[in-house]
């Protein structure tokens, strides 16, 4: 008979066994309660979570970047760099013009760019999509 190492036999088997009163419960290699996983759904956590703008609203923001030019936005204490430095497409605030350029510089940024740069979806092309509508 062939012997494989580290098998064990149904004798030689190690059963965990609960304390008296105590029902065993989650991984049966660590006996922890595994953790909720789906942390994201919670309704608490979806009302807290902080807003962006959609991108039909930033891409309406893309069409006048001069208002949004330091000196022309109001000063504001609580925003980094009094709310002067601002990236139109990401939706933030930074402490100075440097930081707004490296930010600028970054993958997300140009993704968030890319996506707003195209034409929005308008409520025309969807019913034209589940054909309600053939005219343009």
């Amino acid at each position: 008979q062939g012997f494989k190492l580290g098998s064990r036999s149904d004798s030689q088997r190690i059963q965990r066994t609960a304390p008296a009163g105590h029902e065993m419960r989650g991984n049966k290699h660590t006996g922890r309660k595994h953790k909720n996983q789906n942390k994201k759904t919670r309704p608490s956590v979806i009302a807290k979570k902080r807003r962006n703008k959609d991108i039909d609203q930033v891409h309406e923001d893309l069409k006048t970047p001069q208002n949004f030019q330091p000196g022309t936005l109001p000063r504001d204490e609580e925003l980094p760099g009094m709310g002067q430095f601002y990236c139109i497409a990401c939706n933030r605030y930074f402490e100075s013009d440097e930081v707004k350029q490296k930010h600028e510089r970054s993958k997300l940024h140009k993704r968030r760019l890319q996506k707003a740069s195209d034409n929005p979806h308008t409520q025309q092309d969807a019913e034209m999509a589940v054909g309600l509508t053939t005219e343009r």
